[in-house]
């Protein structure tokens, strides 16, 4: 059991059904989720206005601001 992960809250796991701790590929401290977290979303406002507001609109329900171009 990694109580240390990320995904590990309420005696559980969030990421899987089954909780398998040993091995586990989904594993990372709460620190590298942040970290990945923030590098995706940057990586998501690198591309153009259509492209983020598909990604948001997708897989954030609309709740992340689509940062325009400044011209």
């Amino acid at each position: 059991m990694h109580k240390d992960c990320f995904a590990y809250k309420h005696h559980g796991c969030t990421a899987l059904k089954v909780r398998q701790c040993e091995g586990c590929s989904f594993y990372k401290t709460k620190e590298q989720y942040e970290l990945d977290r923030q590098k995706a979303i940057e990586r998501i406002r690198s591309l153009d206005v259509e492209r983020q507001e598909h990604i948001f609109e997708t897989y954030y329900g609309g709740k992340l601001e689509v940062l325009k171009d400044e011209c």
